[in-house]
Order: structure tokens, then C-alpha cells, then sequence
């Protein structure tokens, strides 16, 4: 009998009303997007620095100006320093994580060390003894956590950071104003004195050390 009754008499469906978001959704979708920046950021600035490598390569083959590098050289050390210092400030400092830092700076100055070699090889074959005491220390480092621990070195040491900057000071000279051999000699001498600790560090520590700023804090953290 429905059919029968006047339209405005008839039961009318039930309107369905779009539910329009409310005051929280879109602060939370930010919290979202925020969150998840935070968690990855570190991550990124790591592998920011070691994708610099490689660019720093293809300039040296395509014979790029020299100036070129100096935004590769302070881009790579910014991520060196922040990537560690917002891992720690957004709680997602992990070994893993530490790790994958350490292993992408060895591979990051493996590449520079290839380019230095195309652009500045007669300064490299005047300092070649210095180069070996270099990377004799770096691979003393490696070889002491590996057999300690079986893990790759992640001290990072405020020498470790000091290095780092010595290291951009040091391939600035070289590759940006032509420096002569006192630049390797003076890495060099930083880089023994920082592995040296860190080699201490791994022989002292009874645990793989993560983020020990020093030989003095380790004695420290075995005291208390």
C-alpha cells in the first residue's frame, strides 16, 4: 500500500551524512609524517654521505671545476655530524644503525681517496708513506673489533669527530686549493692518535662499544 500514499507521506530514506573530519585528523597526520621523518632522518643523512662518494668520482672523471667539491666535502660532514647527534635525540640511536654510519664513512672516504688519487697524484706519491701509516691504522682498527668482537668499530670517539674535521680541513686543501703534502702528513698524525684510542677502547671494553665519547669515560662507566 506504500505505492499508494502521497509522496510527502511515504517514509523518506535515511540521509547519510558524510562524516567531515574532525579538529584531531589533521594534527594527527602531521604527528604522523613527523614521527616518521624523525625516524628515518639519521638514515637518510648516512646515506646522503655515501651516495656523495660516488658524486665526488663522477666529477673527478668528467674533470669538474675543483670548487664543485667543496659543497660534496662540508654536505657529507654536516650529515657526518648531524646524522648521529638526531639518532640520539629521537631515541632511534641503534648499533645497527651506528654501524651502518661507520661502514658508510669508510666507504665514503674510500671514493675520495680515489679522487685525490686522479687529481692530486703527484702530492700522493711524495706523502705515499704517510697514506700506508694512515690506512694501516684504519685497518689495525677494523681488525682489533672484528677479532674482539666480531663486529664493525662504532666507538665514535670525540677524536673519531675531531678526525672528521680534520679530514674536511685536509681534503679541502687538497682538492679545492692544491695543498701540498703537509695536509696528508697532518691527517695522518690525527688519524694514529684517534685509532690508537679506539683500538683501546675495543681491548678494554668487555661489550662491542657504541658511542663511547673516550679512553676516560670507558673508566668511568667501569667505576660506577
Amino acid at each position: 500500500m506504500g505505492h499508494l500514499l502521497p509522496p510527502f507521506s511515504r517514509p523518506q530514506p535515511a540521509l547519510r551524512l558524510r562524516a567531515r573530519p574532525g579538529p584531531g585528523t589533521l594534527p594527527a597526520t602531521k604527528g604522523f609524517w613527523r614521527h616518521t621523518l624523525k625516524r628515518h632522518l639519521p638514515f637518510l643523512l648516512t646515506t646522503l654521505r655515501l651516495l656523495l662518494g660516488p658524486a665526488a668520482l663522477a666529477c673527478a672523471m668528467i674533470g669538474a671545476p675543483r670548487i664543485v667539491y667543496l659543497p660534496i666535502l662540508v654536505a657529507a660532514t654536516l650529515s657526518d655530524i648531524f646524522d648521529g647527534i638526531l639518532a640520539r635525540r629521537f631515541g632511534v640511536s641503534t648499533p645497527l644503525l651506528r654501524r651502518y654510519d661507520s661502514a658508510t664513512d669508510i666507504i665514503y672516504y674510500l671514493f675520495l681517496l680515489a679522487v685525490v688519487w686522479m687529481l692530486c697524484r703527484p702530492v700522493l706519491t711524495r706523502t705515499i708513506w704517510a697514506i700506508a701509516v694512515l690506512l694501516a691504522s684504519e685497518i689495525a682498527t677494523i681488525a682489533v673489533s672484528l677479532a674482539r668482537f666480531r663486529k664493525y668499530p662504532a666507538a665514535h670517539t670525540y677524536l673519531a669527530k675531531f678526525y672528521g674535521l680534520a679530514l674536511l680541513g685536509g681534503l679541502i686543501a687538497l682538492l679545492v686549493f692544491r695543498a701540498s703534502g703537509w695536509a696528508i702528513v697532518a691527517l695522518m698524525i690525527v688519524a694514529v692518535v684517534t685509532n690508537a684510542e679506539i683500538v683501546a677502547i675495543h681491548l678494554a671494553s668487555a661489550a662491542p662499544p657504541v658511542d663511547v665519547p673516550s679512553i676516560f669515560a670507558l673508566r668511568k662507566r667501569a667505576g660506577a
